[in-house]
């Protein structure tokens, strides 16, 4: 009997191995597919791609040739679907419960004073 009991748990043994091999293996080709056809854009060194929806420049926005041309303190700049890019300023305001200190000024003495944007600093009134 003993002798029996060893046989069964060592093919007991074997089996759980063997699936346990064979689930690794497809858990992993499972993941590299996945991995190969999500299309990730941080991948192809591009956060927007030429999949965009958006036809025209909002209101008061300029279209560009690239995204190199996109202003850069207080803008939006957007991809078309055409693969132009649209570009305009979007503005900064002090949070409620403080206001904006004039460009050059320097931050008051005894008040907090906190930048917003490159543009944009606030003090907490």
């Amino acid at each position: 009997m003993i002798h029996k009991n060893k046989i069964c748990s060592h093919n007991h043994y074997t089996r759980f191995k063997t699936i346990k091999t064979l689930l690794t293996v497809i858990v992993a080709v499972l993941l590299m597919s996945s991995c190969a056809s999500s299309g990730n854009p941080a991948a192809s060194g591009s956060f927007l791609t030429s999949g965009s929806r958006i036809t025209a420049c909002k209101a008061n926005d300029t279209l560009i040739h690239d995204s190199s041309q996109c202003m850069q303190d207080d803008a939006a700049c957007y991809e078309l679907n055409n693969g132009q890019w649209c570009t305009g300023e979007r503005g900064s305001s002090c949070p409620a419960g403080s206001v904006a200190i004039p460009d050059g000024v320097a931050c008051p003495i005894g008040k907090r004073c906190f930048r917003v944007s490159e543009s944009l600093e606030c003090t907490i009134s």
